[in-house]
């Protein structure tokens, strides 16, 4: 009788352990796989595939083919500041002169960092107010593209086994008649 009992036991723990197992692996299944289906035609490239046909700066710029791109979907902020954030907008801040511009909207800087610190593949949008397509002053656009591909401003991050990597970056200036009102990220 205490047999039956101590295998019945057992047959309960396996059954447990095999069902939170299995719930697991759904789980995993259901969030990677399964949650939000995909249309491959309309959206072939992950969010921080850069247009290398529309980038500037691509002329003598590789990514390292040995490394793999660090942020490639939310980009490599905070950790690839040189210093910090703070250092970084007080640079651009300290920097930035408006002559008299008007643009209130969004200039939105996409590009890459090799895994020698160098940036380019720099995509360049801009942006009203609505977040709509627009045609910002061209002085105001190269003097804040500029300023944020200086490679002082970026570190190359170490990964495991001090090794560094490529990575993807971006920018958002948010701008009020001509005044930066803040960056992100």
């Amino acid at each position: 009788m205490r047999r039956k009992k101590i295998l019945k036991v057992i047959g309960y723990i396996i059954l447990t352990i095999t069902l939170a197992i299995a719930v697991m692996a759904g789980y995993v299944y259901y969030q990677y796989h399964g949650k939000y289906a995909v249309d491959e035609d309309k959206h072939p490239f992950n969010v921080g595939h850069i247009n290398l046909e529309r980038a500037l700066f691509t002329e003598d710029f590789e990514i390292c083919e040995d490394k793999y791109l660090l942020g490639y979907y939310h980009s490599s902020a905070p950790k690839i500041y040189r210093g910090s954030k703070l250092i970084f907008r007080q640079k651009i801040m300290d920097r930035y002169k408006n002559n008299n511009y008007r643009d209130t909207g969004y200039l939105n800087l996409r590009f890459h960092i090799n895994c020698e610190g160098k940036v380019g593949n720099v995509e360049v949008n801009e942006l009203d107010a609505d977040m709509k397509i627009s045609d910002l002053t061209d002085g105001l656009v190269n003097q804040l593209l500029e300023l944020s591909i200086k490679e002082d401003n970026w570190q190359i991050e170490t990964q495991k086994h001090e090794s560094t990597h490529n990575h993807y970056m971006y920018l958002l200036y948010k701008l009020e008649n001509g005044n930066i009102t803040e960056i992100l990220p």
